[in-house]
């Protein structure tokens, strides 16, 4: 877990009612479909979306060239998807599609813890 804080902000988020940017708090990178690094991150406060909590969410680099080392330490365009509940993602497993159904675009920052 390496515990960093960021700033999300969630692009297009007519859908979504809560608070925007959310503070996230960084875990891990994990291998997602077709070996894609995906950064697992969990929101500082609760977010509630579609009738449920969302406990973590994956962000993958939007832009093809652009290394995960980005979205974990520096701003970054990410695509957001959402974890399956109760799932645990650790480093050196492999993921596919339907762990981690696509759901917004957005931009990483990080920021200070407070």
């Amino acid at each position: 877990m390496n515990g960093k804080m960021h700033l999300l902000e969630i692009y297009d988020a007519d859908d979504y009612e809560g608070p925007n940017p959310v503070r996230i708090i960084g875990e891990c990178v994990i291998h997602g479909p077709e070996n894609t690094p995906y950064y697992i991150v969990r929101p500082e406060q609760p977010m509630e979306y579609a009738g449920g909590t969302i406990e973590h969410m994956a962000l993958r680099t939007h832009y093809e060239t652009d290394p995960i080392d980005r979205a974990t330490g520096s701003v970054c365009t990410v695509g957001i998807a959402l974890t399956r509940p109760g799932r645990d993602y650790v480093p050196g497993e492999c993921f596919g599609f339907s762990d981690f159904p696509f759901w917004h675009v957005g931009k990483v920052h990080p920021c200070e813890e407070s």
